[in-house]
């Protein structure tokens, strides 16, 4: 297959840094007592950069690298080097304990032009990649997936409308290339090595995040609440009355199927008996009784 290209400017490597879940079986005074804000828990030592944040019951989440030597992406973390970052970084008074999980990660930052080719479509980190800042890869790839399922599920049936599939591409590329430009500005002010006109920027947008408006709009970055596609918008987990008795909407989304939610007396659109779950409802809500929903 030819290579599709990359819209946001491709961005390979320029580091490769280690996510070890440990247990200390010893920790110094340095070791941060409480989760905080990153920049409470960030430590750089030596050539060594890292955050150690405490998860409760001995347990830490320890991302750490270094200036001076960068293991390849696929490399194995050994304890013999879990170990001498901590020394590094924390002192010899810090003993491991265990190591229950490490793997490594890099900023490569990269999205495809296109997530369609003929037959073949791309979702997650096929089609596009970034570095784990916020923690929104998963969120991302799940999204996609929940997108492109039923409507690729209606193409392959012969049910869906001209068009449907390649709405997949009109609403989640969109959605990653934003993911990718805020992660963008996070590596930013979580380099390593970051000067006084990076610290005095940071400092500013803390400031601002704490402002009722913008924390709502800098958590529905990360989240992805703030997400709307053209044309749609985000439904509350409504409180719901239907002929078994009282739920919620989020009851009614808990096997995965799609749903048709009928809070008004509407025809059964034609292509959707037996594709989708029509659940006939009433609720309490002004702003959407008497709708029609269709919801992934």
């Amino acid at each position: 297959m030819r290579p599709v290209g990359v819209p946001f400017p491709g961005r390979t490597e320029t580091y490769v840094a280690t996510l070890a879940h440990i247990r200390l079986a010893a920790a110094s005074g340095l070791v941060p007592a409480r989760a905080g804000h990153f920049s409470q828990v960030t430590r750089q030592v030596d050539g060594y950069w890292s955050m150690l944040t405490p998860l409760g019951d001995g347990a830490h989440r320890f991302v750490f690298g270094s200036t001076t030597r960068q293991p390849g992406r696929d490399a194995p973390v050994p304890d013999t080097e879990v170990t001498e970052a901590l020394t590094a970084l924390y002192g010899a008074e810090t003993r491991l304990g265990e190591v229950y999980g490490a793997s490594r990660f890099n900023d490569a930052t990269r999205q495809l032009e296109r997530y369609r080719h003929g037959r073949v479509l791309f979702a997650g980190d096929a089609a596009h990649i970034h570095p784990p800042l916020g923690g929104q890869g998963l969120n991302l790839g799940v999204q996609d997936a929940m997108n492109l399922g039923w409507k690729l599920a209606a193409t392959v049936r012969g049910t869906a409308p001209s068009g449907l599939l390649d709405t997949y591409q009109a609403e989640r590329h969109p959605a990653a290339a934003r993911v990718l430009r805020h992660t963008a500005a996070q590596r930013v002010f979580t380099a390593p090595e970051r000067g006084e006109n990076v610290e005095a920027l940071r400092e500013i947008v803390v400031d601002l995040m704490r402002l009722p408006d913008a924390n709502r709009y800098f958590s529905g970055l990360l989240s992805g609440l703030g997400l709307d596609y053209p044309g749609a918008h985000r439904v509350p987990d409504l409180d719901l009355t239907t002929a078994a008795g009282p739920t919620r909407l989020s009851t009614l989304l808990h096997d995965g199927r799609g749903l048709l939610l009928d809070l008004g007396d509407h025809a059964t659109p034609p292509g959707c008996t037996g594709q989708v779950d029509v659940v006939r409802a009433a609720t309490g809500d002004a702003e959407h009784r008497g709708e029609c929903k269709g919801l992934e």
